[in-house]
């Protein structure tokens, strides 16, 4: 398999969540728009809860409990023109507003979730880093993988 890298990934929010949690569900939603100057996005996907029992044998035993997508950690760029996108992530930071996520990658394969957003914030000040703003997904649902076409 040849290695690829994340050039061209595209992320679109859409303000609420799908009536069904599949690929259906997601794309009947309206409204995505791009966030534009994304430059870091973070790990996504569901991990598990370790539960563990011991034995009155002395062995510890471990179990995959609940699922928790997590949150994702994200960096964008402020070029000083409208962004519809980024305008929906900073309204809905620190809300309970649901807000769905399209990510396309550049091979075509698109992840949609649901998540909650987080504290956006002015990003730090550097004589290397580019005026932008960080944030955080609160995941609230498991990734819907469509394959590319």
């Amino acid at each position: 398999m040849t290695q690829r890298t994340y050039i061209g990934a595209t992320v679109e929010v859409a303000e609420g969540k799908p009536a069904t949690l599949d690929a259906a569900g997601f794309t009947a939603l309206t409204g995505f728009s791009e966030v534009g100057e994304i430059t870091e996005f973070g790990e996504i996907g569901d991990t598990s809860e370790d539960t563990t029992e011991t034995t009155l044998k002395g062995r510890t035993l471990h179990v995959n409990g609940a699922l928790d997508g997590g949150t994702c950690d994200f960096t964008f760029l402020l070029t000083g023109d409208t962004d519809a996108g980024q305008e929906i992530l900073k309204a809905k930071s620190n809300t309970n507003d649901d807000v769905s996520v399209k990510l396309t990658d550049p091979d075509g394969e698109v992840i949609y979730f649901h998540t909650k957003v987080a504290n956006i914030r002015d990003r730090s000040r550097t004589a290397s880093t580019a005026k932008g703003m960080t944030g955080q997904f609160r995941i609230n649902s498991a990734l819907v993988r469509v394959a590319a076409a």
